[in-house]
Protein backbone atom coordinates (compact mmCIF):
# COMPACT_ATOMS: atom_id res chain seq x y z
CA UNK A 1 0.00 0.00 0.00
CA UNK A 2 2.89 2.52 0.87
CA UNK A 3 4.26 1.72 -2.58
CA UNK A 4 0.86 2.84 -4.18
CA UNK A 5 0.82 6.26 -2.56
CA UNK A 6 4.60 6.72 -3.40
CA UNK A 7 3.73 6.33 -6.59
CA UNK A 8 0.41 8.24 -6.97
CA UNK A 9 2.26 10.59 -4.54
CA UNK A 10 5.30 11.06 -7.34
CA UNK A 11 2.77 11.26 -10.47
CA UNK A 12 0.64 14.59 -8.42
CA UNK A 13 4.67 16.01 -8.14
CA UNK A 14 5.19 15.59 -11.90
CA UNK A 15 1.66 17.03 -12.41
CA UNK A 16 2.28 20.02 -10.46
CA UNK A 17 5.78 20.54 -12.31
CA UNK A 18 3.95 20.65 -15.24
CA UNK A 19 1.14 22.78 -14.02
CA UNK A 20 3.73 25.64 -12.74
CA UNK A 21 5.84 25.50 -16.14
CA UNK A 22 9.27 24.96 -13.78
CA UNK A 23 10.50 23.38 -16.77
CA UNK A 24 12.14 25.20 -19.85
CA UNK A 25 10.84 24.87 -23.20
CA UNK A 26 13.79 23.97 -24.76
CA UNK A 27 13.90 21.37 -22.14
CA UNK A 28 10.71 19.90 -22.81
CA UNK A 29 11.72 18.31 -26.03
CA UNK A 30 14.28 16.20 -24.16
CA UNK A 31 12.03 14.66 -22.09
CA UNK A 32 10.36 12.19 -23.92
CA UNK A 33 14.03 10.82 -24.80
CA UNK A 34 14.36 10.76 -21.22
CA UNK A 35 11.22 8.54 -20.79
CA UNK A 36 12.06 5.74 -24.12
CA UNK A 37 15.28 5.90 -21.99
CA UNK A 38 13.76 4.59 -19.00
CA UNK A 39 11.61 2.66 -20.67
CA UNK A 40 13.72 0.56 -21.97
CA UNK A 41 16.08 0.23 -18.79
CA UNK A 42 13.20 -0.41 -16.56
CA UNK A 43 11.85 -3.52 -19.69
CA UNK A 44 14.92 -4.83 -19.32
CA UNK A 45 14.99 -5.02 -16.14
CA UNK A 46 11.99 -6.93 -15.73
CA UNK A 47 13.17 -9.28 -18.70
CA UNK A 48 16.07 -10.06 -16.49
CA UNK A 49 14.21 -10.18 -13.15
CA UNK A 50 11.30 -12.89 -14.84
CA UNK A 51 14.41 -14.80 -17.15
CA UNK A 52 15.89 -15.42 -13.63
CA UNK A 53 13.01 -16.69 -12.16
CA UNK A 54 12.41 -20.39 -12.41
CA UNK A 55 8.91 -20.75 -11.25
CA UNK A 56 7.67 -18.44 -13.59
CA UNK A 57 9.88 -20.59 -16.69
CA UNK A 58 8.73 -23.92 -15.29
CA UNK A 59 5.10 -22.57 -15.56
CA UNK A 60 5.14 -20.25 -18.82
CA UNK A 61 2.85 -22.06 -20.48
CA UNK A 62 0.49 -22.07 -18.19
CA UNK A 63 0.94 -18.04 -17.47
CA UNK A 64 0.86 -17.78 -21.36
CA UNK A 65 -2.85 -19.09 -21.78
CA UNK A 66 -3.46 -16.83 -18.87
CA UNK A 67 -1.53 -13.94 -20.53
CA UNK A 68 -3.50 -14.83 -23.76
CA UNK A 69 -7.22 -15.07 -21.91
CA UNK A 70 -6.69 -11.56 -20.30
CA UNK A 71 -5.48 -9.80 -23.32
CA UNK A 72 -8.55 -10.85 -25.25
CA UNK A 73 -10.97 -10.10 -22.81
CA UNK A 74 -9.40 -6.46 -22.07
CA UNK A 75 -9.21 -5.91 -25.99
CA UNK A 76 -12.72 -6.98 -26.76
CA UNK A 77 -14.40 -5.21 -23.35
CA UNK A 78 -12.00 -2.33 -24.25
CA UNK A 79 -13.71 -2.24 -27.98
CA UNK A 80 -17.14 -2.47 -26.59
CA UNK A 81 -17.02 -0.12 -24.29
CA UNK A 82 -15.47 2.58 -26.46
CA UNK A 83 -18.06 1.72 -28.90
CA UNK A 84 -20.85 2.24 -26.18
CA UNK A 85 -19.52 5.43 -25.06
CA UNK A 86 -18.99 6.81 -28.75
CA UNK A 87 -22.51 5.47 -29.93
CA UNK A 88 -23.95 6.92 -27.04
CA UNK A 89 -22.72 10.38 -27.79
CA UNK A 90 -24.27 10.27 -31.08
CA UNK A 91 -27.79 10.00 -30.55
Amino acid sequence: MQTIILYVFIILIGFFIAKKNFIPNSMKSKISHFQTAALYFLLAFMGYKIGSNDNIINNLSQLGLQAIVITIFAIVFSILLVFLIYRGGQK
